[in-house]
């Protein structure tokens, strides 16, 4: 890579961190009450920002709580009592559309020891009616409670329990295609483990990373504190996946458009060191996603 190429690479970032001072990443979590919303946007996060078991399970509200890191402000907002069978499906749908316009994520919250799968259509439906089907180009299916299966059965739970959501998100939007590129990740917010031996923040991690809109993929790297990649424990692959999609972010801010894409492509398949005399957060976010992070 070329020195006037680092630079244009670095002030395409400039532009794009620029634009989050005046952005608010959006984060939508839906999911009945009692199915570990809350729990996994703290453990997520790394600090309690929303709150858990502050709802009676038949109030139906969409709370916000907003929350601040490295200087990137969001909001998570929460849907207690969604599900909660007193036909009000409608009232929900204005609810939801009244207080969310365009999410940055949606973390679609299920129990993976659930056996009934009426209340996971029930909330599909809500959701693609009041947000539209474009939501779930930016969603995350979370299986929460793993450990509440047994380990000889897990990971035909998990497969039948991904087919069953999947499906039915394409039956409601009529997109197959949509519907089962979404990400599935299974999870405990009580230990670190799913009963296959395996740590699951890692996964959620990039999962959302993966899926974030396109305009909040900066501003969520940007967030991302030392604490809380250390808590994620990436290995090689996921270290990948996000590296891709903050180098395309860029890209699409109007890195291209200087010229510097081929350049740039090379970042995807080696550790690089960008020569820059800037620091902050632009500084940050290279040394962290194209060098620091690229090795294991």
């Amino acid at each position: 890579m070329t020195d006037t190429t680092g630079i244009n690479f670095i002030q395409a970032l400039e532009r794009m961190l620029a634009n989050t001072k005046n952005k608010r990443l959006v984060f939508f979590v839906v999911g009945r009450t009692g199915w570990g919303k809350s729990s996994t946007v703290n453990s997520l996060v790394g600090k309690e920002v929303s709150k858990v078991n502050d709802y009676e399970p038949e109030t139906a509200d969409v709370v916000g709580f907003d929350f601040e890191i490295n200087g990137v402000k969001a909001t998570v907002f929460d849907t207690p009592g969604l599900c909660d069978g007193s036909g009000n499906d409608e009232a929900y749908i204005d609810l939801i559309s009244s207080k969310i316009s365009k999410p940055d994520s949606m973390l679609y919250v299920s129990r993976l020891d659930e056996t009934r799968s009426e209340n996971d259509r029930r909330a599909i439906n809500i959701i693609s009616n009041a947000l539209g089907t474009i939501v779930w180009e930016y969603a995350v299916i979370v299986f929460t409670f793993a450990n509440n299966v047994k380990p000889s059965e897990y990971q035909t739970k998990l497969s039948t329990k991904t087919r069953i959501i999947r499906q039915a998100i394409a039956d409601e939007i009529g997109n197959e295609q949509m519907s089962y590129q979404i990400p599935v990740i299974a999870i405990d917010n009580t230990t670190r483990t799913t009963p296959d031996g395996k740590e699951w923040l890692g996964n959620l991690f990039t999962a959302i990373v993966e899926r974030v809109s396109k305009e909040g993929t900066i501003a969520l790297l940007a967030m991302l504190t030392e604490d809380i990649i250390k808590r994620a424990n990436l290995n090689k692959n996921q270290k990948a996946i996000i590296r891709r999609k903050f180098v395309d972010a860029v890209l699409q801010s109007g890195g291209a458009a200087m010229g510097i894409g081929v350049a740039v492509a090379g970042l995807l398949n080696a550790p690089i060191i960008i020569g820059f005399s800037g620091g902050g957060i632009v500084g940050t976010l290279i040394a962290a996603w194209l060098c620091k992070y690229d090795a294991d």
